[in-house]
């Protein structure tokens, strides 16, 4: 939306002002009223202009200038223009920062026009409805989401007690989904390209706050919450697909509702702003819950499936280095997998099946992935050619992927394994070969981008518009001949025929000749150092190019309309083919991946095992090469099902942990996965706790925030889960953390509970006791050796515990000052001795870990003088260690109380 600033001094006044105003500003004012939450782009000639406050956003978030129109006055109105030809280049930077642009145009010609020039919006354009080329984000697809939030949660952006009704739209595409939702708004965004969310205007304002604080780099709009009422939303579709009932696409049932109501109200968002049926929607799917393997929102951040934790896209994401696609409908499919995974295991072996049959058949693989590289944007071609938004070189670029679907069927039938997948899918393309040589027939090889250039429509198609042409062209000739003419009669070398839209062709002649200007010329205009003059034969000739152009424009718009209608009627299939398309791209790119990378073919099953042999870091071994190490995983639902990691700071817990997670998705994305040997049962959730940071646009601090994600895994987690956790409670003082982490492991393992998959990374060496009492937890290290006093990382992952953490040798590498280094090392021996012997950890039996490691460590600090603690600390404590609860009453202890706060004062 148009930022909201304060109101210029016209529309403080405006009834003052109204009588300043020239026709145009009134103008102007008129058609902005229209559209109040947009910046409004006017056009005046060669420019798009703005006043007022839009002036001023234009120039801010644009970079153009700001000027005034009637500077001298007492009433300049502030004015910032973009050149026209230009427009696509400023929308990027408008759409960009958030922003909603109205684009009005003039839509008369100004030589025709009686008075004031008529202008008209002719669309409106928000982040998440913009379907120009040079405004997308190359194949990655660009959605609106609108958001219905359900029923009372305990966090205004959280799940609500009731599933929450979303609506997908890909304006770009056509692309067209709605579901249920209990997870979050973020959750759902960043599984998708979502630029743009709606929400009905009434939404309460403390959750419409959150939620723009949660989603960076999302626009949050509210629109008319009459498109959010179900009567209202269930009509939208029903007119829409001209249906009597919603069966057919799966959100009749009443359970379903709110995924409907959030269905119809982005239809209606899109065709308000494109002021039209948005005709490239053609069908709706819903998403039923369950039937994917699903990632939250801090999954996908902390496993940087599509952005780094910098927020950058490209290297350093997993979609980034295990992309093996070479159509943009390839690509989108396979961030569309990433984000929600197969979890039905006879399709998941299926596509396991097709990518080891595509990998042994090397040449045919090349063969169709040369072939699948003639192909362009076969969906979003056909979505603007049913949005009448595709110009002469994109239905050109359509025709010709057109034509090369017909080898590509041909090439998927012969010399390919016998009832692959690819061959299947291609060979249920629809024939598009009539269409194509329609196409490449009638659209010139060099047409341009748009219409308003012509010469578009190929020589030979129509005779009339040939005849048009040439008679132009013909006259054309005959003005250069008709200037040289008047040259020689009139002895006036600088003498040429201009045009322009105002007054048509005319001579002009410089004041230095005007005494020489012939008396057959008549006056049109007086410039400061020219004079423009016409005559009847310029006249005549004018007529006849005019004509000629006219009619010659009139009858290429009439073909290339029709072509764009025959495109849009073949929508359906076009849509279906890219589907097919797609899925053959992924199968064979995911097949390219495995040859490049060595990946080998996944076992899924219905079990809960989780058994990695060789694994590797799909991202990270890139980056390293040949010095990754790879280490083998064992978890299942019984005897290991959890994995309780310890090791040094840099030692490779965390890139182990995303590693098991990454392996698990990208076999359930129906890809192999950077291993020796995987067999992975089904997973319908993986959960990652990991990192901290805090979150001040909701003022919670890192260790609410890591709380809060943990009971949300807690909560959510089933058998058939994944839970990677890592360092939980570090935020807080050594021993509530290291409680909560106890805690929260019995309750991982508790025999009653869900008892899902998991590996716990931690420092806290105490839990490792917790392997003598808790059913399923194993011990596992990174592996360190030690050579003259410093450590030597294995990144080894191995049986056993850890009981080091090297957090001092891990900031001698990060080069702390060697006196920080020795004091460290002092208080660190010093604090091991006072923790054993002061404190008395039980484990869940009641036994005392103190008790089972021994007198030993008692004594370790005594060599090292107290200098943590003064000396009246250390008395207190004692004191509070020997005082008896039992034998004191409430008075005595309140009084013993006040003496040893007085003996605390002079601290």
């Amino acid at each position: 939306m148009a930022p909201r600033g304060k109101p210029s001094p016209r529309r403080q006044a405006p009834d003052q002002a109204t009588a300043r105003l020239t026709p145009m500003l009134a103008q102007y004012l008129e058609i902005k009223a229209q559209h109040p939450g947009a910046l409004l782009l006017f056009r005046m000639g060669d420019f798009f202009e703005t006043f007022f406050e839009d002036a001023q956003t234009l120039a801010r978030v644009a970079g153009v200038t700001l000027t005034s129109r009637d500077s001298k006055s007492d009433h300049p109105v502030p004015l910032a223009g973009v050149p026209h030809h230009a427009l696509d280049t400023y929308l990027t930077r408008l759409l960009g920062a958030g922003l909603t642009v109205a684009i009005c145009e003039q839509t008369e010609d100004p030589a025709q026009a009686k008075g004031l020039v008529r202008r008209e919006v002719v669309e409106v354009i928000s982040p998440g409805t913009a379907t120009t080329p040079e405004l997308l984000d190359g194949a990655t697809g660009r959605y609106c989401l609108a958001w219905l939030p359900g029923g009372p949660s305990r966090r205004a952006d959280g799940p609500g007690a009731e599933p929450s009704g979303w609506a997908l739209l890909d304006a770009t595409t056509g692309e067209f989904r709605c579901g249920l939702e209990r997870a979050t708004l973020a959750s759902l965004c960043q599984r998708h390209a979502v630029r743009e969310v709606i929400v009905a205007e009434d939404t309460d304002p403390e959750r419409l706050h959150l939620w723009r604080a949660a989603l960076t780099g999302i626009v949050v709009n509210p629109v008319n919450a009459a498109w959010f009422h179900p009567a209202f939303a269930r009509r939208t579709l029903l007119d829409h697909f001209q249906v009597a009932s919603l069966t057919p696409y799966g959100v009749e049932e009443a359970s379903r509702e709110p995924a409907a109501t959030a269905a119809g109200a982005v239809l209606r968002y899109l065709g308000a702003l494109a002021m039209r049926r948005p005709a490239q929607v053609t069908s709706l799917q819903f998403s039923a819950p369950g039937d994917r393997l699903v990632l939250d929102e801090e999954t996908l951040r902390n496993l940087e499936i599509f952005r780094t934790f910098r927020g950058e896209r490209g290297p350093g994401t997993l979609v980034h280095h295990i992309d093996g696609t070479v159509t943009p409908m390839g690509r989108r499919l396979l961030e569309q997998r990433l984000a929600e995974a197969l979890t039905d295991l006879d399709e998941l072996r299926g596509w396991h099946a097709g990518v080891a049959s595509a990998l042994e058949a090397a040449a045919w693989r090349q063969e169709l992935r040369t072939g699948l590289r003639r192909l362009g944007d076969l969906e979003r071609h056909g979505a603007r050619a049913a949005a009448g938004r595709l110009g002469p070189a994109g239905i050109r670029q359509l025709g010709l992927s057109l034509a090369a679907l017909a080898d590509l069927r041909g090439m998927a039938a012969t010399g390919g394994p016998a009832a692959h997948p690819v061959v299947r899918w291609l060979a249920g393309v629809e024939d598009f070969g009539p269409l194509a040589a329609d196409i490449l027939a009638r659209v010139a090889a060099d047409a341009p981008a748009n219409i308003r250039k012509p010469g578009y429509i190929a020589t030979g198609v129509d005779a009339e518009l040939d005849r048009c042409r040439a008679v132009a062209a013909d006259s054309r000739g005959f003005l250069a001949g008709l200037q040289t003419a008047e040259r020689d009669r009139s002895g006036i070398p600088s003498l040429k025929i201009g045009y322009n839209r105002v007054f048509g062709y005319y001579f002009e002649v410089t004041n230095k000749h005007l005494d020489k200007v012939p008396a057959h010329f008549q006056q049109r205009q007086t410039l400061v150092n020219a004079g423009r003059f016409s005559s009847d034969e310029l006249k005549e000739a004018e007529r006849t190019i005019l004509d000629a152009e006219e009619t010659a424009e009139r009858l290429e718009t009439a073909l290339f309309e029709a072509l764009v209608h025959a495109v849009a009627d073949r929508l359906p299939a076009l849509r279906e083919a890219a589907h097919l398309i797609a899925q053959a791209d992924l199968m064979l790119g995911f097949a390219e991946t495995a040859e490049r990378h060595r990946y080998c073919r996944p076992e899924c099953d219905d079990s809960l095992e989780l058994r990695i042999t060789g694994g590797r870091h799909p991202v990270v071994e890139q980056l390293l090469g040949s010095d990754f190490i790879a280490n083998d995983t064992a978890l299942d639902g019984d005897g290991r099902q959890i994995m309780l990691l310890t090791g040094p700071n840099m030692g490779g817990k965390s890139t182990y942990l995303r590693q098991v997670a990454l392996i698990t998705l990208l076999a359930q994305a129906g890809s192999f996965v950077p291993a020796d040997g995987a067999r992975i049962g089904v997973t319908d959730r993986i959960f990652t706790r990991v990192g901290a940071s805090d979150n001040l646009a909701r003022g919670e601090s890192t260790f609410y925030v890591e709380m809060s994600e943990t009971a949300h895994i807690l909560h959510q987690m089933t058998r058939r889960s994944l839970v990677i956790l890592d360092e939980i409670g570090r935020g807080t003082a050594t021993y509530d953390g290291l409680s909560l982490a106890w805690a929260i492991t019995e309750h991982l393992s508790a025999v009653d509970g869900p008892r899902p998959r998991a590996i716990f990374a931690t420092h806290y060496h105490e839990l490792t006791d917790l392997e003598r009492d808790l059913q399923g937890l194993v011990n596992c290290r990174l592996e360190v050796k030690e050579w003259e006093g410093r450590i030597v990382f294995m990144h080894a992952v191995v049986p056993g515990r850890s009981d080091k953490s090297y957090g001092i040798h891990v900031a001698r590498l990060a080069g702390l000052p060697e006196g920080v280094l020795r004091r460290a090392q002092e208080l660190l021996a010093t604090l091991t001795a006072g923790d054993e012997r002061d404190h008395d950890v039980r484990r869940p039996g009641g036994a005392s870990l103190a008790a089972d490691r021994g007198p030993a460590a008692t004594g370790r600090g005594a060599a090292i003088q107290a200098t943590l603690f003064h000396e009246p600390e250390r008395d207190a404590l004692k004191a509070l260690r020997e005082l008896d609860l039992e034998r004191i009453s409430p008075v005595d202890a309140f009084m013993w109380l006040a003496r040893l706060k007085n003996s605390l004062r002079s601290l």
